[in-house]
């Protein structure tokens, strides 16, 4: 095979609880992720010239900073591969917004290395490498919607949610993850999210009782900073969504509707004003 195309969508986290903190200073996280349609393509095609990569997106690196190769180093490592290959990412998602962009995309380049170069490596092999790579790295290799615990190497599907239509908006407003750790490691979180109620509701399909238990701890400390994200969530909540979040450290908040006309007319008002800013829905593959 000399040609691969793998799609890599975004993650949204329904919820998100920070635990406790490692003695390797990594930190320990309970959360509900699923996927949504809104993604990136990735595309891996043979090359005798080497490695080379290239995106449609001019503000993303393309050198050995990108999680892309990042992940293709480690195959390289690993299994001793010589092969060159070309890789193109068509970029949609958009960066440091708490949506997995980089991670979604490193998963990807592990499903597509794996497959253009005939690796075989299994799918408990690729989680155990994307580990290494980042935490939402080995939930986006496999996607949909799940329990996360650990530092996001445990992972236990959860049954999948009916459509619905969510409305992610991102502000101008660009959140490091680490800078998010470190104020929440300044303080005592007070608010955890009843992430075991969130299951059952699920379970239950009761999406409607959702926005009383779900949560993101990093929301406390974002909204101090940034009060524009806060206000991006009480307006999805006005317009109608049943349940709304920031997701990941922040700045992308998500609104779930259960009507597809009102999640389009709600993403049209909020379009008006925010450039990033799209209709999405969830899916499950």
């Amino acid at each position: 095979m000399d040609k691969v195309v793998v799609k890599a969508k975004a993650k949204v986290n329904l919820t998100l609880d920070v635990t406790g903190r490692r003695e390797d200073g990594y930190h320990e996280m309970k959360m509900i992720n699923h996927s949504i349609s809104l993604e990136d393509t990735l595309t891996f095609e043979t090359s005798p010239e080497g490695i080379s990569l290239t995106s449609d997106n001019n503000q993303m690196p393309l050198d050995e900073k990108n999680l892309v190769i990042i992940a293709l180093r480690k195959l390289q490592k690993r299994l001793n591969v010589k092969n060159g290959v070309k890789i193109h990412i068509e970029k949609r998602i958009p960066s440091q917004a708490g949506l997995a962009g980089g991670s979604s995309d490193a998963a990807a380049a592990l499903k597509g290395l794996n497959i253009l170069w005939n690796l075989n490596l299994s799918t408990i092999d690729l989680l155990e490498i994307g580990a290494t790579i980042g935490a939402d790295v080995p939930y986006c290799l496999i996607g949909g919607t799940a329990l996360v615990e650990g530092i996001g190497e445990k992972i236990t599907p959860l049954p999948a949610m009916k459509k619905l239509y969510v409305v992610v908006i991102k502000p101008n407003v660009n959140i490091s993850t680490p800078w998010a750790f470190e104020k929440l490691d300044q303080r005592e979180i007070k608010n955890h999210p009843d992430v075991s109620a969130v299951v059952q509701l699920l379970k239950a399909e009761n999406y409607a009782e959702l926005k009383v238990v779900m949560g993101n701890v990093f929301e406390e400390v974002a909204f101090e900073q940034y009060p524009e994200i806060c206000e991006i969530k009480k307006g999805l909540l006005k317009n109608g969504a049943l349940a709304a979040i920031m997701t990941g450290s922040g700045s992308t908040v998500v609104g779930y509707f259960q009507e597809k006309k009102l999640a389009e007319m709600v993403w049209k008002v909020f379009n008006q004003k925010y450039s990033t800013c799209f209709f999405s829905e969830i899916s499950e593959n």
